[in-house]
Parts: structure tokens; C-alpha cells; sequence
């Protein structure tokens, strides 16, 4: 299994004991990977949280955040890409902006040069509502960063099945469903997360923790069994939780 969205708990204390904590609970949750994401308004320094990351050989896959409209946005990119970051975090709500802006799509084209993933939140808040970030942004997102594999973080919530859509038509765009899959338990939001399994054929979707949204193991078993009462084959099951994060980072060829 790949956890394919994870952050550090910084309430466990300095950015070192976090990490030790998080390499320690998804260990013993069966992970081989994981995908981790890094916000420093609300976590750690980018720089130090790669630096930790690398004495823990290749198991933790870091992506970096920062407000692509810091005039040093390209080059600050190019930099931790030479450092060995495996991706980059746009979290347009934390930062303010609207992700189809010029200046998003221009970080997002500069990481598809590099060929950097890219991950970005989408999760329907009133904040990222009143900012414009929603499915449909994706839609020009795929449309100017073609190269560029961009995940819609958390799969755009309730509006799962535009992501869907847009996701179906552009090759470069996949769905995170992190956060989503056990924030709408209960309701009807889970029929259509099932739907579009079952739609995109298991492709270019992937699953991740959200830690610490919740105690890890925790999510990690309420996630396999959300999965299983939703019907969700162990074939699929594989590909949201392997396959495709690896198809995401580039390890391996999407199908």
C-alpha cells in the first residue's frame, strides 16, 4: 500500500519527531510509501522537512508547498527538484488564490518540465467556494499544463462526479479521494465515490490518509472497509491504493 496524501502532525512536537511517529504508525499499517505533503503555515520549513525525509531512504516521497505568485516560485521549484523532492503541493486555499490562475498554471507547466506531479486541494470549503476552486477549474488546469500530471485534491468532495468528468477527458488529471471517502460517510456522497470507481475503471484514482485527520490506523482500516461495503473489488482496490499513486509519481506508465 502507498499512502498518497499524508502530512506531519505537528502537534507531536519538532519536525524529526513527527516524522519518526508518522514512518512508525504507517510501517506498522502495512505502507511501503508515502506520499508527503508539506504546508509550512501550518507545519514545517520545506527544507526541513526534506532534509528528515532523507534519512528514511525513499519511503517518504516529498512534495513541498508554496504560493505560486511568490515572484520566486519557478526557481524556488527548480531548487528543491535538484534536492530531490518527488512533487509539489498547490494548496490555493490556504495561500488565497484561484488555481487556474496565470500564475498556478505557470508553476504547474514549470513542473511538468521538471517532471514533477502535482498535487492541488480541492476540497469544497466555503473558502475555496468563494475563490473558484472547484472541478471545473481542472478543466483549463488540463487544458494549459497538458504535460503536467495534476492530482484534484480530495477528488473536489461532494462535486466528485465533475472531477470525474474532467478527469475522464483530460489523461493528465487524477483524483485524490483522500479526506472525501471518510469526511462523507453516511451519506450520499459515497454512492457517487463508488460510481466513479467503478467509472474511470480504477484509473488515474488514488487514496491517501489525510493524516492527521484522524489516528492513522484508524483511517487506514475505515478506509478498506468503507471500500469493501461499497463493493470495490480487491483488483480495484489495489490500483487506488498502488497502482496508480505509483502511475502519479511517475514509477511507472499510467494505464
Amino acid at each position: 500500500m502507498i499512502d498518497g496524501h499524508c502530512h506531519l502532525d505537528k502537534r507531536i512536537g519538532s519536525c524529526a519527531e513527527a516524522m519518526e511517529r508518522l514512518y512508525f504508525e504507517a510501517c506498522e499499517a502495512g505502507m511501503q510509501s508515502v506520499i508527503l505533503l508539506n504546508i509550512p503555515e501550518i507545519a514545517f520549513d520545506n527544507y526541513e522537512v526534506l532534509e528528515n525525509t532523507q534519512k528514511y531512504a525513499n519511503f517518504f516521497r516529498f512534495f513541498p508547498s508554496f504560493s505560486p505568485v511568490d515572484i520566486k516560485a519557478n526557481a524556488e521549484l527548480e531548487k528543491l527538484k535538484d534536492m530531490g523532492v518527488s512533487g509539489l503541493k498547490l494548496h490555493p486555499r490556504i495561500h488565497g488564490y484561484y488555481a487556474g490562475c496565470a500564475e498556478s498554471i505557470h508553476l504547474m507547466k514549470k513542473a511538468g518540465e521538471l517532471g514533477l506531479p502535482v498535487l492541488v486541494d480541492c476540497f469544497p470549503d466555503g473558502r475555496n467556494i468563494a475563490l473558484g476552486n472547484m472541478p471545473e477549474a481542472f478543466a483549463m488546469i488540463g487544458e494549459q499544463a497538458p504535460e503536467t500530471r495534476i492530482a484534484i485534491g480530495h477528488a473536489g468532495g461532494h462535486r466528485i462526479l465533475d472531477a470525474l468528468m474532467v478527469e475522464k477527458f483530460y489523461k493528465n488529471i487524477y483524483l485524490d479521494i483522500s479526506f472525501t471517502l471518510l469526511y462523507y460517510r453516511n451519506s450520499s456522497v459515497i454512492q457517487d465515490i463508488a460510481y466513479a470507481i467503478k467509472s474511470s475503471h480504477a484509473k488515474r484514482i488514488f487514496w491517501g490518509t489525510d493524516y492527521p485527520d484522524r489516528p492513522y490506523k484508524i483511517s487506514v482500516d475505515l478506509s478498506r472497509c468503507e471500500l469493501e461495503n461499497m463493493g470495490v473489488s480487491e483488483e480495484e482496490r489495489t490500483a487506488l491504493f498502488c497502482t496508480n499513486v505509483k502511475a502519479f509519481l511517475g514509477d511507472i506508465k499510467a494505464n
